[in-house]
């Protein structure tokens, strides 16, 4: 179970779930692909950061906007560390995290992350 594969496995399922609209399900299988992430690649790698990023996705489709954010801004931490301002996915993680404060109304910080 604690192997990088098996998180790819769940983060696929997870994807499935997604997709179909079973977020409460998608969530539960994104969050165990991301626990065995951080036990076996750590914090600090671009695919925890990926899980981080699907969970926050899983929260944001529930509505559930602070917990996504939170998700998000760890994301962004391990991104901007690990790959850099410019990369595609730290572009993906500033956009959702855009979207998260736009739905919670907050234009302001919403227009920040998309600039």
């Amino acid at each position: 179970e604690q192997h990088p594969d098996t998180a790819m496995a769940y983060n696929s399922i997870g994807s499935a779930y997604y997709v179909k609209g079973e977020h409460a399900e998608a969530l539960d299988t994104f969050e165990r692909a991301m626990q065995i992430r951080l036990a076996t690649l750590g914090e600090q790698h671009a695919d925890t950061a990926a899980s981080y990023n699907n969970v926050g996705n899983a929260y944001f489709s529930k509505s559930e906007f602070d917990k996504a954010l939170e998700m998000y801004k760890k994301a962004l931490q391990i991104q901007l560390a690990m790959l850099g301002e410019q990369h595609a996915d730290t572009a993906t993680t500033y956009s959702n995290i855009g979207y998260a404060y736009d739905s919670k109304g907050e234009y302001n910080k919403a227009l920040e992350m998309q600039q």
